[in-house]
């Protein structure tokens, strides 16, 4: 009897064949069943026999991919290929294809590669897009464990983020291009809206978005300034979110338990839902999320060690994002979504090590709350030759946070004797808020690709208006202070006034105003069906503005008022020539990077000191732009029919003009300004192999040297014949040289439809310098040296159909090395406050995807 014939026809009527990604969500299962989704997903007919199909499994496939692919992905490892009828469709097969028939591109090859957007402004496998990119899709993530940025910094050699400020700040950077200081470095991304913050003396940063609802991250490594603008100067970083689904409804759900060694239990909750409201025309994605983060860190007293609270530093995220696709017409789609995110973390995940680990002697505990809200509002229109979108979108950020001053204050007064008085009931509270206002718009025409295309373009203009405020109020009881350290001195003899009312020592209301308006385009040329060039070049136009107002007593005797501009018009051209044999690519590229720069607020006049030391008199009105040059050579591709694939890079990045903060560590403020010049140079290398059925093993690790190229000194002070040294050529700039992440997973199928797994990995990151060397302004003994990191985790689970049910160990070292660590530098006792990674956790976690 002849083999029984599976037909699997997803649509009554004909549908041309989708060349462009869609998103797909086929679990594993049964490869019958699997195909049958495939068809209706892609609304695709596929013809298969079922003697070929029976007794196999399908893998998962989930993300954003082209037909070709996601089929390629259903079929790896089964032995059976699938090929493209002259009439349309698909027909799988044990053998050679028929000569009516055109063999799937990539036809045996084992890995799909997620499609990204990033780079080039357009939907590509990555292993296509002749730039070195690191890309994280949501399964990925899920198995691994990723829950936040810290997360995925340990999985992707080349970014760093290195903690500026005692309560957790962090600076997030690419290829050593590194400051914590003015306009951001690396460029951050919701999907096509930046987010960055320009950062004040380090203790203004980025709120990043928390990871659960997102179809993936994009980590874009050198300069993107010719079509992502200013601060996208190392690189960026792109949170994307999926797409709502025009036919089917999508649930995807997560739940985690987790008890962390000497701390609180942990837990989370999420589910997003995917539906069509009305089939082909209009899809509704809905997400909520939320997570308690039990604390580990106790609160004690100074002098007598007593607990005082358990487990302060606990935190509550939570997150909601709403998103619907509605398809006007063939040609028209437009796109409305709201995101929005809110932290609350009860106290600093910062201790004393001389009371102990994890114990911190701090007077009070210093909580801070951060939420945004970004709507956006996206709208695509197909136009025949090419594509036009208009992103519009708002983003709306307020941070609040307090922190205890006491222990500085003090050692400031005293001359680094000591962080606290015996004896006296000296409290100073330091309230900031950050308020955050962006809004921009970009017009982007992108040229249709048809895949052979010879000549492809993307074109557009880009304008932002950002508004960031900064208010500090410090309220403290120094009345009390003052008499106790200096006997028969008030506030008032001793600053030269009295306090404002409400006790406040020191006032600061600060405003950023930022403008950018851009004109963008890329164009690529195939010279041959192998070679492409490709040409880029942005035009900009930007304008910086402050405003600043200071008062108190700690200010000095007046009140203080500030304001400055600045404008500028840079361009950011870049080249890229690539070269395509078959599953391989080689490439090189050179492109412009640049920030916009600034202007500087003045100091107090107890500042006076330290100003002369530098040979001034006031701090600098402006800083300019910074830019660098960056040069890359990469290659990426297949092997072995798919079971090894591999991207790697060499760059140089010449750095000139560099914005750093200049301290001044008498008065505890600074100043920013322009340091000379810097290269950074290495490589990264990306490895995944399946070398077994079941098996896969990845490898990722790279090399940044970035150091300064150049002396440079302040002007000569007054009576002295020699200038104070701001930088030293050869110093590093703060980033690990060293970085990398090896993972292994195995898979089996233990029954029908449900197979076991177990995952581990070991993420490494090099000791580095947090500050310049010896005889170098603001060198600091204790902080010079940044500590390597050691990160081991474990998983294991099963998966059965749509559920993925596991339990994980994250840090199972119970690594204590510090993340952070800050102590004064005229410090005489054992005051150091440092950060680690957390603790041991233990954990479960049950994911669902239909």
């Amino acid at each position: 009897m002849a083999a029984p014939v599976m037909a699997v026809i997803a649509m009554a009527h004909p549908v041309q064949a989708q060349a462009r990604p869609q998103g797909f969500h086929i679990p594993a299962q049964p490869l019958s069943a699997a195909l049958l989704e495939f068809s209706r997903q892609s609304h695709e007919l596929v013809v298969a026999a079922g003697a070929l199909t029976a007794d196999k499994r399908s893998h998962d496939v989930s993300g954003r991919f082209e037909n070709e692919v996601a089929i390629r992905e259903l079929l790896r490892g089964t032995g059976l290929l699938a090929v493209r009828n002259a009439g349309g469709g698909y027909r799988v097969t044990a053998g050679a294809p028929r000569a009516d028939a055109t063999p799937v591109p990539g036809a045996g090859e084992e890995t799909p590669g997620i499609v990204v957007t990033g780079a080039q402004r357009r939907d590509q496998q990555i292993l296509k897009v002749p730039a070195s990119i690191a890309a994280h899709d949501k399964a990925s993530m899920d198995r691994q464990g990723v829950r936040s940025l810290d997360d995925l910094v340990r999985l992707t050699p080349g970014l760093s983020n290195i903690a500026t400020s005692s309560y957790g700040g962090e600076t997030i950077s690419i290829r050593g291009i590194n400051s914590n200081t003015g306009a951001s470095t690396t460029g951050i991304y919701i999907d096509n809206t930046p987010i960055q913050t320009r950062n004040y003396l380090g203790v203004v940063n980025n709120n990043y978005p928390l990871i659960f609802d997102l179809d993936r991250v994009e980590v874009l490594r050198g300069p993107q300034g010719t079509l992502f603008g200013s601060g996208s100067e190392g690189g960026a970083v792109r949170f994307v979110t999926p797409t709502p689904s025009l036919d089917r409804t999508r649930i995807y759900g997560r739940a985690d338990v987790s008890f962390t060694q000497g701390g609180d239990p942990s837990g989370e909750l999420g589910v997003a839902l995917d539906t069509p409201l009305v089939q082909d025309r209009i899809g509704l994605r809905v997400s909520a999320w939320g997570r308690h983060t039990g604390g580990y860190i106790d609160r004690v007293s100074p002098t007598t060690g007593a607990l005082l609270a358990s487990n302060t530093n606990s935190e509550n995220d939570m997150a909601f994002r709403a998103e619907m696709r509605i398809v006007a017409s063939d040609r028209l789609t437009i796109t409305p979504s709201v995101f929005y995110q809110n932290t609350r973390r009860d106290d600093i995940d910062l201790f004393w090590p001389s009371a102990g680990t994890y114990k911190s002697t701090y007077g009070m505990a210093q909580p801070d709350h951060d939420r945004f809200v970004l709507p956006v509002l996206n709208i695509d229109y197909d136009a025949g030759p090419f594509t036009v979108k208009s992103v519009t979108s708002y983003y709306d950020r307020r941070g609040e946070r307090v922190e205890d001053y006491a222990p500085l204050s003090v050692s400031a007064l005293t001359g680094g004797a000591m962080t606290y008085v015996p004896g006296v009931d000296f409290h100073e509270r330091s309230n900031t808020i950050t308020r955050q206002k962006n809004w921009s718009e970009e017009l982007r025409l992108t040229s249709r690709d048809a895949g052979n295309a010879r000549f492809t373009w993307v074109v557009g203009f880009f304008f932002q208006n950002s508004t960031q405020r900064y208010d500090q109020a410090e309220v403290d009881n120094i009345d009390t202070l003052i008499p106790a350290l200096f006997p028969g001195w008030t506030t008032e003899t001793f600053y030269g006034r009295g306090q404002l009312p409400g006790n406040v020592s020191f006032l600061e209301g600060l405003t950023y105003e930022t403008q950018e308006r851009a004109v963008f385009g890329d164009a690529s040329y195939r010279i041959t069906n192998r070679l492409k060039a490709s040409v880029g070049l942005r035009v900009a136009h930007n304008h910086f503005s402050f405003v600043d107002n200071q008062d108190g007593p700690f200010v000095g005797t007046e009140a203080l008022h500030y304001s400055g501009e600045q404008s500028e018009t840079p361009v950011t051209p870049r080249f890229n020539l690539s070269y395509q044999a078959g599953a391989a690519q080689v490439y090189a590229t050179a492109a412009k990077g640049y920030r916009i720069g600034g202007a500087n607020p003045q100091v107090p006049t107890t500042c006076a000191g330290d100003l002369a030391t530098l040979g001034l008199t006031a701090v600098p009105s402006t800083y300019k732009s910074d830019s660098l040059w960056s040069y890359e050579l990469g290659a990426k591709g297949k092997l072995l029919g798919g079971k090894l694939s591999m991207a790697g890079s060499l760059f140089w990045v010449d750095w000139n003009g560099i914005q750093a903060n200049v301290p001044l560590p008498s008065c505890g403020f600074g100043y920013n300004a322009n340091l000379g010049k810097a290269a950074s140079r290495g490589f990264d290398f990306q490895l995944d192999a399946k070398p077994i059925h079941g098996l896969t093993l990845s490898a990722a690790f790279g090399y940044t040297k970035a150091t300064y190229r150049t002396d440079v000194f302040g002007a000569v002070p007054d009576g002295s014949d020699s200038a104070v040294l701001l930088a030293r050529k050869g110093d590093d700039l703060g980033t690990p040289n060293w970085q990398s992440s090896f993972s292994g997973e195995y898979a089996r199928d233990i029954a029908q439809n449900t197979s076991a797994y177990f995952y581990g990995a070991w993420q490494y990151s090099s000791a580095y310098h947090r500050t310049g060397s010896e005889g170098v302004n603001g060198y600091n003994p204790y902080t010079y040296r940044g500590a390597a990191l050691n990160s081991v985790n474990l998983r294991a689970g099963v998966r059965h159909g749509s559920w993925d049910i596991s339990a994980y160990v994250s840090n199972m070292l119970n690594s204590r090395a510090y993340t952070y660590y800050y102590r004064a530098q005229a410090d005489q006792g054992d005051g150091g406050r440092a950060m680690t990674m957390r603790p041991r956790t233990i954990g479960l976690t049950a994911t669902f995807r239909n």
